[in-house]
């Protein structure tokens, strides 16, 4: 995970950089050549934080974009589906187009909960993939899904969330929208290309900037998606 990882290496370009970072002022007044310099540095003499090998911080660094731009071929969920759902089916066509910014889909889902009571929300559909590769806090299991282990279901991070039976009411702005405060209807806007969607089924002066399908499901009954083509 991010959190764990060493941010600051990707600050530089190479190990050099990293060296020369951790060089002070001080250093060389009493040392006229940068070799012995980097010889204390690299000794951890000149730092209180940990000083990295060069096959370490090349290793690392390598790691952290790996983790910041994973490679689509390794994180296409939908590979895993092996169903008939027509809605799980529509949210694989739309994967790899999601997470290239190309689409960007609003994924609205209404599912009952054992206790007769319903959740619904509105799903960043990229930020969810996303957050399941880089393991991030209370995320979807997109594999499990997709394979039919586990439901998909709204929650209080995403973009809009509503308990029924609770009548708990959440709005979070995203890495690709922010909340559009309208008296009308919901809406968002596309922090890319600051297009704003309308999510609803009457006119609107902004639906050209979305397309809306409703598709039937057999396991959530329907899910609404809302297709942002990002200009």
């Amino acid at each position: 995970m991010l959190g764990n990882m060493d941010l600051r290496l990707l600050k530089f370009e190479s190990y050099e950089d990293y060296l020369k970072s951790l060089i002070k002022t001080e250093d060389y007044r009493y040392l006229s050549t940068m070799q012995p310099i980097k010889k204390l540095v690299t000794l951890g003499y000149r730092c209180s934080a940990k000083v990295y090998e060069e096959n370490e911080f090349h290793k690392l660094r390598k790691q952290l974009h790996e983790q910041i731009n994973p490679k689509v071929s390794s994180i296409l969920y939908g590979n895993f589906f092996k169903g008939t759902d027509a809605g799980l089916k529509a949210l694989v066509d739309r994967e790899e187009a999601n997470l290239l910014q190309k689409l960007s889909t609003i994924i609205f889902l209404q599912v009952r909960q054992r206790s007769g009571f319903d959740l619904s929300g509105y799903i960043d559909y990229e930020k969810s993939l996303r957050d399941c590769t880089l393991k991030a806090p209370d995320r979807t299991n997109w594999k499990a899904v997709f394979e039919g282990r586990a439901r998909l279901r709204p929650k209080p991070n995403d973009l809009s969330f509503y308990d029924w039976h609770r009548s708990v009411l959440c709005y979070n702005d995203t890495y690709n929208f922010e909340i559009v405060r309208s008296s009308d209807t919901l809406m968002f806007k596309h922090k890319a290309d600051h297009k704003r969607i309308p999510v609803c089924d009457s006119p609107n002066p902004y639906s050209e900037n979305v397309t809306r399908v409703m598709i039937p499901s057999e396991i959530y009954g329907y899910i609404i998606l809302y297709d942002h083509i990002i200009r």
